[in-house]
């Protein structure tokens, strides 16, 4: 059976460097795939240097270009990095990459279950997919990585992980904070992570590093506003049905080429983010280059998260579907009732 993973347990063993060859993340929690993605890229490589010519993201979804294959991933995960001792390959969307034809079938889940059992050392191979069922697991390629296999469901225990990620981050909440925090923040952990980092960047450095009730309410309780950025959050949650809502709710207050153009701004940032020459770049000049300054740099980390929600692909198409809504509004379009576009847009975005 899959290991369901604490992830505290597997953050504290990567943390002391106990680091396996392969590892295949699953389930609905992708933040927390990502944050264990960023900490084992922190421990293999030494220097920016390293990972930069060593860090290797593939795609299996087919939205990229090119789907990838496991052809493809075995022989990425079986070459020697460049320069440095380990090198590191991360494959999103690994359910939906390409099926081996009939007659390779038995001898590419072969090559898979070898690599398996005997994997590269130098080689940190981290394949990660969404929610898989029983059946699922039970098929190839997912039966044959059981034994690497980490599981991360629904967060059961949210106050848990609010506390705990709150101390990893050097803080504590109070009790009444605690609840509110998760009042209003809702279940998912990245929402959690988020609101975190954004009290203890409000409460500054305060010696008790606690956090309080009022803290909460005065930061988070404004952030839950219906507002573009919580629309830019539901959009990247890939939930049409809450990003529908807010926007109909935004449209109530403001006008729609305000949104479309705050959303253009925001798609084009996360299409640059997947330019190598942009991830070679210092948080700063990424952040200069993005047109992020001041304190809105603080804010680069999400947006590479939220970059890792998409392919190039589906980002074009993002893109070219706000060109029409501009266009539209502008009158070069056909006219259409601003609810019905709106809606219009979050679908295409979301297709």
């Amino acid at each position: 059976m899959p290991r369901r993973a604490s992830f505290n347990d597997l953050f504290t063993s990567i943390s002391k460097g106990n680091i396996e060859p392969v590892y295949f993340f699953y389930g609905k929690e992708d933040f927390l795939m990502e944050e264990l993605i960023e900490l084992l890229r922190a421990k293999v490589f030494r220097t920016k240097e390293e990972a930069r010519d060593n860090f290797t993201v593939l795609f299996g979804g087919t939205g990229a270009e090119k789907s990838i294959s496991l052809g493809d991933i075995l022989s990425a995960a079986s070459a020697y990095g460049m320069f440095a001792e380990q090198k590191m390959i991360v494959v999103r969307e690994f359910d939906k990459i390409q099926k081996p034809k009939k007659d390779f079938q038995k001898s590419t889940y072969q090559a898979l279950a070898e690599y398996v059992q005997h994997p590269l050392e130098t080689t940190v191979l981290v394949l990660c997919a969404g929610e898989l069922d029983k059946k699922d697991l039970a098929k190839e390629p997912f039966s044959i990585l059981d034994s690497v296999g980490y599981e991360f469901p629904p967060l059961r225990d949210i106050s848990g992980f609010a506390d705990d990620y709150a101390k990893r981050l050097g803080w504590r909440l109070t009790p009444d904070a605690l609840r509110l925090l998760v009042m209003y923040a809702g279940s998912s952990a990245r929402d959690i992570s988020n609101e975190l980092q954004k009290l203890t960047l409000y409460a500054g450095n305060r010696e008790d590093k606690t956090l309080t009730e009022k803290d909460v309410s005065e930061v988070v309780g404004i952030s839950r506003e219906y507002n573009v950025f919580e629309l830019q959050k539901a959009i990247c949650s890939r939930d049409l049905r809450q990003s529908s809502g807010i926007a109909l709710k935004i449209l109530e207050k403001e006008e729609p080429v305000s949104i479309v153009n705050t959303l253009t701004v925001f798609f084009m940032r996360l299409w640059k983010l997947h330019s190598p020459v942009l991830q070679r770049m210092s948080e700063q000049d990424a952040a200069k280059e993005l047109g992020m300054f001041g304190g809105q740099a603080y804010f680069l980390r999400d947006y590479k998260q939220y970059a890792m929600q998409f392919t190039p692909a589906q980002l074009e198409r993002a893109l070219v579907a706000l060109s029409l809504a501009d266009q539209t509004l502008k009158g070069i379009q056909p006219p259409i009732e601003h609810p019905l576009l709106m809606l219009k847009l979050i679908r295409e975005i979301l297709s």
